[in-house]
This record gives structure tokens, sequence and C-alpha cells, in this order.
């Protein structure tokens, strides 16, 4: 497809690598990043700011009055994960502006990024003092962006209207989740988070081992019932398509991280001291997750796979991705989150039919939220930004209002896409995935993406979201969802640790130590860490955690 997202997979390296500096040289006690002085334009509206205010002629703020005719000038800046056609993008902005300015009094100049590049461009804008208002906020950004004073607090801004519309879009625990130290840097997508996953399986194969029968399959159903299966079944399907097709690698792994599949952590940003909730879902007692039965457990469960070959050999060193294995036909599953309307969008990457088995992460049937899964890719303020109650009104217009949130998606009616009979929309006539001119197809990251029209391929139903709305339901929060670690005064140790846990972690986590070095590669693996200062990070974490807590209770 010439429109081709952005791979999944650079995105979650850029992740990873983002761990190894969340903050720069400019570090806090253990109370972290600053909360007062959190920022000049934080500062100066304070907490008896009432926000902007309108009379439906002219809005005033702390900084300024504006009017249809002489309105506010807003730079959106946005991640655009796939490649839109200028002149259309311009004709949506025109179109967002015709419905801004007479009814919110701004005027919003769209800043379209690259996922490769946006966190550098912001952060170089954010240090030039450029002009820009609403941002991106990748979380592992907040310590940083918050100490070199680029982030707008807006906790003095939640009481006014505009921020209880956000608190009723997104909940009052997430609409609060974008928390470092007091510092409120952003408010989450409203989307599904939870934690809840299994196996995506050829249909071909289970039909034809009676795999299909045995367990359900027939419906193709992919949304959550309340029940998942322990691994140990998995095993046994493993051990059927082995017998049967012997060419074939029952089990896709590869060399990426997928332990949330297997054990139920809270990670706190980072693996270096975490929560084993699958041993205690209360516990706020921060310990080295590699030392953990948990650990041991899920690593020798895949270990035992892989000596008995169910597991892709070269799993360790493999980049290749799930899509082009299964396209290949000699592959039968993979482990993978689910959702409703995955098997879809599975189908559709990869070339077959396929039936989706939910397994248990670890401690139970139910899924995990935690601080991370909500608050991922967050909306924020810059502290350049000349009136930031003005750019507050526009987040809080992307969270409340359907119009801002669906203009900014998918354009315009008619122009870029159509609506269908049963209220969803699709591509106009003569457009599709591989020729549109305007699609943005990124309410997962910013906004409400449940304000906007269910974009429907002919797979989804106009209750789509409402199915994701109750998949969230099936998790348990993290005791500590809400807490978020602030590595700055670590980000030696960081990356000495994560250099470390590199060593070994494709190893590890593939099952390709093998079940007789499962505890000597372990070992070595602790010692490394150990040796790169991870005592010094937990504890350093533990009394950030404490803080929290004990302010929170």
């Amino acid at each position: 497809m010439k429109k081709k997202l952005i791979s999944s997979l650079l995105v979650l390296a850029m992740a990873f690598s983002l761990l190894t500096g969340c903050g720069g040289s400019g570090g806090n006690d253990a109370g972290g990043a600053g909360t007062s002085d959190s920022g000049s334009a934080g500062s100066d509206a304070g907490s008896e700011t009432a926000g902007a205010t309108s009379d439906g002629t002219t809005t005033k703020t702390s900084y300024g009055e504006y009017t249809a005719e002489n309105p506010y000038h807003l730079t959106f800046a946005f991640v655009e994960f796939y490649n839109q056609d200028e002149a259309a993008r311009s004709a949506v902005q025109d179109a967002l502006n015709e419905y801004m300015v007479p009814n919110y009094h701004m005027e919003v100049e769209f800043l379209p990024m690259g996922a490769a590049e946006w966190q550098s461009t912001v952060q170089l804008m954010l240090s030039g003092g450029d002009a820009l208002d609403v941002m991106p906020v990748f979380y592992t950004n907040a310590a940083s962006w918050i100490n070199m004073n680029g982030v707008f607090d807006m906790m003095p801004l939640m009481e006014t209207a505009d921020g209880q519309k956000i608190v009723e879009a997104l909940g009052k625990e997430n609409a609060y989740v974008g928390n470092m130290n007091g510092v409120l840097y952003g408010f989450p997508a409203n989307k599904e988070s939870v934690e809840l996953g299994g196996l995506c399986m050829r249909a071909d194969i289970c039909d034809e081992l009676g795999i299909t029968e045995e367990y359900g399959l027939g419906d193709k159903n992919d949304a959550f019932t309340g029940e998942a299966l322990d691994w140990t079944e998995a095993e046994k399907i493993f051990a059927k398509v082995k017998e049967a097709h012997p060419e074939m690698i029952p089990l896709y792994m590869y060399n990426t991280d997928q332990l949330n599949r297997f054990a139920d952590f809270d990670y706190l940003v980072d693996y270096f001291g975490g929560l084993d909730l699958q041993t205690d879902r209360n516990s706020t007692t921060v310990v080295n997750i590699f030392e953990t039965d948990t650990f041991k457990n899920a690593v020798s469960l895949l270990a035992g796979w892989y000596d008995k070959g169910y597991i892709y050999k070269d799993a360790a060193t493999d980049t290749q991705g799930t899509a082009t294995m299964m396209r290949a036909g000699n592959t039968f599953s993979y482990a993978t989150a689910i959702k409703p309307g995955f098997l879809a969008e599975a189908e559709t990457a990869n070339g077959c039919e396929c039936y989706a088995l939910y397994f248990k992460t670890g401690g139970g049937s139910d899924g995990y939220i935690t601080t991370t899964n909500v608050s991922f890719f967050n909306t924020g303020i810059a502290n350049n930004s000349e009136d930031p109650e003005m750019a507050f009104k526009f987040i809080s217009a992307l969270y409340s209002d359907p119009t801002v949130e669906n203009i900014w998606q998918n354009g315009i009616e008619g122009v870029n896409y159509k609506l269908l009979d049963d209220g969803t929309a699709y591509y106009v006539d003569g457009e599709d995935g591989g020729n549109f001119k305007y699609h943005q197809n990124s309410g997962w990251c910013m906004g409400n993406q449940f304000n906007s029209l269910v974009w429907n391929d002919g797979t989804k139903t106009a209750d789509y979201w409402d199915l994701l709305r109750t998949h969230n339901d099936n998790a348990y929060y993290s005791p500590v969802f809400g807490f978020m670690w602030d590595s700055s005064n670590y980000a030696t140790q960081i990356t000495a640790l994560n250099n470390a846990w590199e060593t070994y972690r494709a190893s590890l986590l593939t099952g390709s130590c093998g079940s007789a070095n499962v505890d000597s590669t372990i070992k070595a693996l602790n010692d490394a860490l150990y040796a790169s200062g991870l005592e010094e990070v937990m504890a350093g974490k533990q009394e950030q955690l404490d803080a929290w807590v004990s302010a929170n209770k």
C-alpha cells in the first residue's frame, strides 16, 4: 500500500530507547520535577484563574480577549502517521476553522510531524521559544520537558468548565494520570488500554485439527467474554500443530518484548524496579522483577516451548514481524494483544483467515491497567504558548466536542469521507487505503477517538466504540495507577541498566536460552544489573513511590 502506517516496531523501538534518558541534566530530588516552578506560564496563570470564559461574543482569559473578528491563533502540533495530501490537509484546516472561529474564537494552525522526528522537533521548539500551543507528550519525554521548563502545568485549570469537560470525557482517574510530581503535563487519548491478549491463529489449521470445535472458535469472536485460558493449554495446541505439520512454526516470536503477554508486572515506566502484580495486586513494594518467581516461571515456560520446537528457532535475532511470517504460510500463531475488531485487522495484515483465543497474562482471567498503559501518548501545552488558557480550551474541545475531533481525524464529509447508512464512515468513492488524500487515523494517540465517527471498512459496526469502552472494564488497576517515575537523577544508571538488559533480553523473552540455561542466564542478567546501579535506582524509585502513595491516600 502506498499509504503505509509507520512501523509499530519503529515506534516501540523509539519508546524503549527513550527510557534510557527520561530527563536531562537538571535533576530534582525524590520529589521530582518542578511543581509551582514548572513553568512561567503556569505560574502566571496561578491557581486563581477561571480559565477561558465566553459570553458568546467575546472569550476572555488571563492573557487577552478574543472574538470571531480577532481570534486567537493556535498552533497545534501532532504526529502524522500516514502521508497526507498537503492541499487536502489545508482544506481540512480551513474547514475546522470555519467551526472554531465563531464557536471558540480561535484559529487553528496544523503543525503535522513525522513519527521519526517529532520528539526532537518539539524539543527544539520548546528550547527555542518557537510558536507552539498544543503538542503531543510521550510519557518518556515528560520529566525532561518539565525540567527544561517546556511544559505548561494544567492543574490550575482543572476546576474550570473546560477542565471538567475533560474529566467527564476521560473519568477522574484517567484525566489526572498524566501527572508527574504534581505537574499535570498531559491528557491521555481516550482509547482501550487494558492488557488482554492471547493467540492469533491460522483458521485453516485450526479447522483441520479440530481446534476450532474444541475451543468454540467458529463464530470468530474477538471480544473478551470474561474467561481466558492458562498458557499451559496453548502447549496442547502447539503439540497438535507440530505433530500434524512438522514443517510449520507453532508459535512465532521474534526480537521484541512480549513479557506482558505472560506475566503481570507494573514496570513503573522502566524494568528496573517494579511491582509483581501477579503475586500481590495490592503491593506498593518495589522489587527486582528479574528475581521474582513470576519472571522465572514465564521464561521457563517459553524455554520449554523452545526446547520442544514450538517457538521459531531464530526468534532471538529475527526482526521480520508477524505479518511477514504469517503471509509466508509456514507460521501457525503468534502472541498478541486482542480487542474487539482485532481479527479484521489481523486478517488484512496476515493475508489469511484467523481466529483469536484469549490467554491469561498471568494472575487471572482479567487484564490489568498501569499508568503507562493509559498515559502513553498525551496531549499537553507548551510553555511557549502565548495564551495557555486558550490552548487548554482547544484541548477541552478535542475531548468534548465531536465536531472538532471528527474534522481533524476524518476531514470533510463528502470530500474525504462519506457517511454510511448505519452512521459509520468510510472513504469517498474512488478513494481507499492506498490513495486517500486525508485520513489521520490517530485518535488512539491524541484526543477522544470515541467522539469521532467509527471508520468502517465493512468489519465494524456503529457500536464499535462502545465495545472498546466495555473492553476496558475487564481489568484491574495497578495499586499505584497515576504514579509516574522521574528518572532524571539516574540517567547514567538507566543507560547502563538498559545496556545490561539488552544483552540478555532476547534470549530470555523468546525462550531461546533453553530450559537448561534459564537459571544461569537470569543470574548473569541480575549480576550485570546490580553492577550497573540497580539498587540505587530501585531505592530512588521506592522513595518517589512512597511519597506519591502518602500524598494520594
